[in-house]
């Protein structure tokens, strides 16, 4: 009797342990069925074709059932876990010292999916959710539990609707069979909402950009094209505030009314008041064209396309126009967006000025007809894309390009107030340097400094604060290339007086004060702000 117990027990264990690993392929198997209909079905098309080549499942043979997808299982499993501690989960980390976490997450990532498929987890009992049940001291209780010894995973909610018993309110009052939908849940309620979200926020809100594979006229060719362009878009944050940009206020004032209210105020811009679609910022080298457009890539959380000449002009022929027309039709798939083109004059310059008697090649003239057609059509729609332009030398722009551009602003050289600022931020009185160097000091009279400097652009004066914060490093240069080995050192670098920043005046000498006038000139010619 004992032998056919003990042979019973063997054969079960062995039964369950079959039934264990069968489920557990299932459940992998139905995981990857579901990332690669959701690859399908938001377009990701290589992606799919990919996981379905390397897993060697064919979406022919298989498809989900209904009212079951990857976005669904997400937002059962956030409303599950919002009402069993009263705030949404994280469900993904930033990673701080790339290689370090990389090795521990990979570690961890098989731990896990070991710990999963090593026995069949039993299903806890869930207790009715309080405001104090679920949560020690504020925080969580571990999503795992332990029964008869094993560690177990709390239990899956249902696909459609939970009925939960709750507690609410200071009296303690309790609602009885309330029935949460998935699509009717108020992502706002319960106390600790706000706070959850609010944790999870980025300083910077990144774009999740829309996969190729979405867009209706996709072909191979498209293809290639959009994968040029798509290498101009913006991928990481330049870290530039409007705060961080000194003077500019009627450039910065333009740019926001051009990018930022329409999309935040939309019922404004309609009718006459359509927001601008093009904005031209000329002025001499230097003096923050470009910080304009980083902090438009920081702070509109916009798609931000950076083209330069190499983006859009090909040897090959009728390449050119067909990367300017692919580079708007993305700009209106990834909308809204801001295309963003430096150094204009290199692209737009007067049709018929080509040089050495031959006149403007063929090429160059198609692409520019297409830009300017491109243009127009930007100015007949509602699509939030905005084209934002600098230049350094307006004189020599198309004047159908100019006429393109609504609004046409100098981006001039600094007043005597933001030289002084300027001229603070990059020598405070307290200059650290890296952590195990030199400490640097300055002292300086900086309006002082600001007359001194008339006619210095922000590229010459972080230049000029350079050369003077060089001085006291040079001095110390002889004693540490003649230090002996062996006997201690102690270096301590001079304060930054304003003798040193006069001297490296008579060094440094602003690159654009001789075309000022040549530029108000222009200004007042076709000026509109």
């Amino acid at each position: 009797m004992s032998e056919t117990l003990s042979y019973q027990s063997i054969r079960s264990a062995n039964v369950a342990r079959e039934a264990d690993a069968e489920r557990t392929d299932i459940r992998k198997k139905n995981l990857l069925i579901l990332v690669l209909s959701y690859l399908h079905e938001e377009g990701y098309v290589e992606s799919a074709q990919s996981l379905s080549k390397e897993t060697n499942i064919d979406l022919r043979k298989f498809e989900v059932c209904d009212n079951v997808d990857l976005e669904t299982v997400l937002m059962e499993y956030e409303s599950y876990y919002f009402i069993k501690f009263s705030k949404y989960p994280k469900i993904t980390k930033k990673l701080t010292p790339a290689g370090e976490l990389l090795s521990v997450g990979v570690a961890n990532a098989y731990s896990r999916r070991d710990s999963r498929c090593s026995s069949t987890p039993s299903l806890p009992r869930i207790p009715p959710s309080t405001t104090t049940g679920g949560a020690t001291n504020g925080r969580p209780r571990s999503a795992k539990k332990t029964t008869n010894g094993k560690k177990v995973r709390p239990l899956s909610p249902s696909l459609y609707t939970l009925s939960i018993l709750f507690q609410s309110g200071a009296n303690g009052h309790v609602t009885e069979g309330v029935d949460l939908s998935l699509h009717g849940m108020n992502p706002g309620a319960g106390p600790h909402a706000s706070s959850a979200e609010g944790d999870q926020a980025p300083r910077r809100k990144e774009r999740l950009l829309k996969p190729l594979g979405g867009y209706v006229g996709y072909s191979s060719e498209w293809r290639d094209l959009a994968q040029v362009i798509s290498r101009d878009i913006y991928s990481e944050n330049p870290d530039v505030r409007w705060d961080d940009i000194i003077g500019l206020e009627s450039a910065k004032r333009l740019v926001k009314e051009a990018v930022v209210y329409p999309i935040r105020y939309p019922q404004l811009f309609t009718g006459i008041l359509s927001p601008w679609k093009g904005l031209l910022l000329f002025g001499p080298p230097g003096t923050g064209k470009t910080l304009l457009a980083k902090a438009v890539a920081t702070e509109c959380g916009t798609t931000f396309f950076n083209i330069s000449a190499s983006s859009i002009v090909s040897k090959w022929r009728g390449d050119s126009e067909k990367l300017v027309r692919v580079l708007f039709e993305m700009a209106r798939f990834h909308a809204p967006s801001t295309i963003f083109l430096d150094e204009l004059e290199s692209l737009m310059s007067q049709r018929g000025s080509g040089g050495g008697g031959g006149g403007e090649h063929e090429g160059s003239r198609r692409m520019k007809t297409e830009l300017l057609v491109q243009m127009d059509g930007l100015s007949k729609s509602d699509e939030l894309v905005f084209l934002l332009a600098a230049s350094n030398l307006p004189w020599e722009l198309d004047h159908a390009m100019l006429r393109r551009l609504e609004k046409r602003i100098l981006v001039g050289l600094p007043t005597p107030p933001a030289r002084a600022a300027m001229l603070q931020h990059h020598l405070p009185p307290r200059v650290c340097t890296k952590d195990n160097g030199l400490e640097l000091t300055a002292d300086l009279d900086y309006d002082y400094i600001a007359e001194k400097t008339e006619g210095y652009s922000g590229s010459d004066i972080r230049l000029l604060c350079k050369e003077a914060a060089m001085g006291p490093v040079r001095k110390i240069f002889t004693a540490l290339e003649t230090h002996a080995e062996g006997t201690d050192l102690h270096v301590k670098l001079d304060t930054i007086t304003t003798m040193d920043v006069e001297s490296a005046l008579k060094h440094t000498k602003p690159s654009a004060r001789n075309l000022v006038v040549k530029y108000e000139a222009w200004q007042k010619e076709y000026e509109s702000v």
